[in-house]
């Protein structure tokens, strides 16, 4: 009888922590960043993917008369990457502007940042 108790016990219990363990995983997902600096180590612009709401902010991080621009893109087999939307942040230097997308699970999706001066850098990430 007692062993009884004690396996019914060690069930419940881990049916809990399962159930915890597979709500908890989506707080798992955060924001990604990209970072785009010059031949000197400064940082010219950032762009991030701000996971709750799948909104983008473009930053231009120098001042040194020049916008940045960030794009958001997606893969395909049959057309490779394709740009979704873009913007171009020509507000100043530390400011954002910022684009709604909705970002869909299962897709390969990139962030692509680009400034006059410096080559485009790109940051993948998925939902």
């Amino acid at each position: 009888m007692f062993k009884k108790w004690i396996t019914r016990i060690a069930i419940t219990c881990a049916v809990g922590v399962g159930i915890i363990a597979g709500t908890g995983s989506a707080a798992l997902a955060g924001d990604t960043w990209l970072i785009l600096s010059d031949i000197d180590g400064r940082q010219v612009g950032a762009m991030q993917h701000v996971d709750d709401g799948d909104s983008f902010r473009v930053y231009d991080s120098l001042k040194d008369g020049y916008s940045v621009e960030g794009c958001l893109q997606t893969y395909t087999p049959r057309t490779g990457w394709v740009t979704l939307r873009c913007k171009n942040n020509d507000s100043g230097a530390g400011t954002y502007e910022s684009f709604s997308y909705d970002v869909i699970t299962g897709l390969i999706y990139r962030m692509r940042l680009c400034h006059a001066l410096v080559p485009c850098a790109y940051q993948g990430f998925n939902e």
